[in-house]
């Protein structure tokens, strides 16, 4: 799982630093603005990719701190 999202993360992660340097290089007008969104969409893809892995891996114990908290909420 961890490769899959690695690997998705950075394809991504070229794709768009790749397409925001090239538009700086080719002098578009908003080179800047598409390398910032590119940098962006990069760090939030990553943190989401290492987020769902280590969620994936604490499954059980989120799982029981879940259960535990509506348990208390419902007894409440």
């Amino acid at each position: 799982m961890k490769k899959f999202l690695t690997v998705y993360a950075s394809v991504f992660t070229a794709i768009w630093i790749g397409y925001g340097i090239y538009a700086l290089w080719s002098g578009q007008e908003s080179a800047s603005l598409i390398l910032g969104f590119g940098i962006a969409f990069s760090v939030v893809i990553s943190l989401a990719s290492w987020f769902s892995y280590w969620l994936m891996c604490h499954y059980k114990k989120v799982d029981r701190v879940a259960k535990n908290i509506l348990s208390n909420a419902q007894n409440k």
